[in-house]
């Protein structure tokens, strides 16, 4: 797990010691995407032994959506390949990659008209909300039976060509498990929070309006 370490004065302080204090890592990002509540849920479900770790803070998921994005050329055929910013993640062990909560947020190789009514090999379909014109929530069960969480955003980058937020949407995406809770509900009211918050931070001109919850539908 990443650590950031003390500054010179520290160093100097500790001279002779053979070793170097380590400050604590920086978990702000993912205090802010999870929410008060969020990170409550977090602790309740984990006895508290959750341990974050933020690999790409909101400044570098910003930085990374707007070079891509401003890239886009809308003429160009053929598949599109984006990066996404994993912005949170928290595991009890952590070396233990099969259990862990995962959030990321990228460009969207969907469109946000993209109809999600597949069935995985797994038997289970694809559930699609829209919550309103401009926002989505999609889950359902990968291959291996882990439900993934998606949420779509239109968001309008300065400068990019028309309709842009709606051939290139942001994409939020959680995994989870760790937890142990099956709720969708729940899942994706963590997900809304923290696609908030991502819209806020990347300064959408069209100003997306992402609500605290999902549709009464949604269970």
């Amino acid at each position: 797990m990443a650590v950031l370490l003390l500054g010179a004065g520290a160093c100097t302080a500790d001279k002779g010691k053979g070793t170097v204090e380590e400050a604590a890592p920086d978990d702000s990002t993912c205090n802010a995407l999870l929410g008060d509540a969020g990170l409550k849920w977090l602790k309740d479900r984990t006895g508290g032994k959750a341990r974050l770790k933020v690999p790409d803070d909101l400044k570098s998921a910003r930085a990374l959506f707007y070079r891509q994005v401003e890239n886009w050329d809308p003429e160009k055929t053929g598949v599109r390949i984006f990066q996404r910013a994993d912005v949170c993640l928290a595991r009890t062990n952590v070396a233990d990659e099969r259990k862990e909560l995962e959030i990321r947020f990228g460009p969207s190789y969907f469109t946000f008209d993209t109809r999600f009514d597949d069935v995985s090999s797994t038997g289970d379909k694809t559930v699609e909300t829209l919550v309103n014109s401009g926002v989505k929530l999609v889950h359902g069960k990968d291959n291996e039976g882990v439900v993934r969480y998606r949420v779509y955003v239109k968001c309008k980058i300065p400068g990019t060509p028309a309709k842009q937020e709606n051939e290139i949407p942001i994409e939020g995406l959680m995994a989870d498990t760790l937890t142990g809770d099956a709720s969708a509900r729940v899942h994706l009211t963590r997900l809304l929070h923290s696609a908030q918050v991502v819209a806020d931070n990347f300064a959408c001109e069209n100003k997306p309006v992402v609500p605290a919850e999902p549709p009464a539908s949604v269970k």
